[in-house]
């Protein structure tokens, strides 16, 4: 039997669903549907006290979806066939679901300051970092690049010393050849944990059903 409260609460809910296909706003749509209905949660008050407001459950619903679809890489997003670029854009969308719904859970609301503070200070840590190590490589590769010229320059007049020239040189532009994957391996393999972390946080503090995506059974 329909409800105005259920409805009204519905209407406004799936209005935040849009980051859903079509198909997967129904299924969600359809599972609190019910679970209204079957609890008897006929005034706006009641759901509110439940659920929370249709923004805060539908942040609650996306985050959980997102962490569902980083959990499975993204397999299900266009077939699997995903740059590694968009994989890193869905991760940091993910982790920002996952703060708004903490943010929007009064139990998890000093978590999330609290996570917060620490992803700025990670974020800003990871800057100077990536900043530090642009000009470390910049400079070396500038100096390597230098001591060469320096060895040609001074061919005609000193062999020996032609030889120590181009040889620091190279040696310096090996090393940056060397260090820079693993340097960019490090950075990468930091933001992995990261993304992991808020898995594990999102699903540790925030309640509610797996969020049902295309080709999954419904969870109800």
């Amino acid at each position: 039997m329909s409800n105005r409260a259920i409805d009204s609460y519905i209407d406004e809910f799936k209005i935040y669903l849009h980051q859903l296909s079509e198909s997967e706003q129904n299924d969600v749509v359809e599972f609190y549907q019910e679970y209204l209905t079957d609890a008897k949660l006929t005034s706006t008050d009641a759901i509110i006290n439940k659920l929370g407001t249709p923004k805060n459950l539908a942040r609650k619903v996306l985050a959980d979806y997102s962490i569902k679809m980083s959990e499975e890489n993204y397999q299900h997003v266009n077939d699997g066939r995903l740059t590694n670029n968009e994989r890193f854009k869905k991760n940091i969308a993910m982790i920002g679901l996952v703060i708004l719904a903490l943010m929007a859970s009064p139990i998890a609301l000093p978590i999330a300051f609290v996570v917060i503070l620490m992803l700025a200070l990670t974020v800003a840590l990871g800057i100077f970092l990536v900043l530090s190590f642009l000009f470390l490589v910049a400079a070396s590769v500038i100096g390597g690049i230098g001591a060469i010229f320096m060895g040609f320059s001074v061919i005609f007049q000193s062999f020996a010393t032609t030889v120590f020239y181009l040889g620091v040189g190279l040696v310096i532009l090996g090393i940056d050849f060397f260090l820079i994957p693993i340097i960019i391996a490090l950075f990468k393999w930091f933001f992995s944990v990261i993304v992991i972390f808020f898995r594990w946080l999102g699903k540790k503090l925030l309640y509610g059903r797996k969020t049902p995506i295309k080709g999954e059974k419904k969870n109800a």
